[in-house]
């Protein structure tokens, strides 16, 4: 019985087919890299539209800001406010020349008081709905930080997935021009082999 010789080299697959699974693995690293492109794209439009709308509230807080301002200094310094100020005048002035004078100064005082518990009021019921706007564009751009933040974080880890399936890619590139060449240079040498004998047939 003839013993079947075994080779001790490792089964080698073909260039062939060696190409065509590294075009499939190129494949799919292109497809994978046009998915992070488009994330990233997708990311940067809704990070770039949470920084705006942080822009915008902040804006929108700086006039508030500046409205409420204006208008406290405007009833503090109109009839509500005139008419508190020369009450507080009065009470400073009894106050200087009548130091014995309990009930007077008491008197004033609390007059004074009540002028300025009414300015202040009227005040803040002038001011009320931009104090309410103003912290609810405070909350619009806090939430809007944390979104652009999360976003930049995403779109750093999508970059650096895509920068390493392409160092990844360029390798499997090389390799495949590598691959292909062979494959053309084998075929040529086969296609010519052949072409060799059949040219010897027909010589008699």
């Amino acid at each position: 019985m003839t013993e079947r010789r075994v080779s001790s080299r490792p089964h080698q697959p073909s260039l062939a087919f060696r190409t065509r699974t590294l075009f499939r693995e190129i494949t799919k690293i292109k497809t994978i890299i046009a998915k992070l492109d488009n994330d990233i794209s997708r990311f940067n439009e809704k990070a770039t539209l949470a920084n705006n709308t942080a822009n915008s509230a902040r804006e929108r807080v700086r006039y508030l800001t500046q409205e409420i301002m204006r208008r406290n200094q405007e009833e503090t310094e109109g009839n509500f406010g005139n008419e508190y100020a020369r009450s507080l005048r009065h009470y400073n002035d009894y106050t200087r020349t009548n130091p014995n004078d309990e009930e007077g100064i008491r008197s004033r005082y609390n007059e004074a008081n009540r002028l300025h518990g009414t300015l202040d009021a009227y005040i803040q019921e002038n001011i009320t709905s931009l104090r309410v706007e103003a912290q609810s564009m405070l909350r619009t751009i806090t939430r809007a930080q944390k979104k652009y933040v999360t976003l930049n974080e995403h779109i750093v880890e999508f970059t650096r997935q895509k920068d390493q399936l392409q160092n990844e890619l360029d390798t499997m590139n090389s390799e495949y021009l590598t691959l292909t060449i062979n494959e053309n240079v084998a075929r040529g040498k086969k296609q010519h082999r052949f072409t060799h004998k059949r040219g010897k047939k027909r010589k008699h």
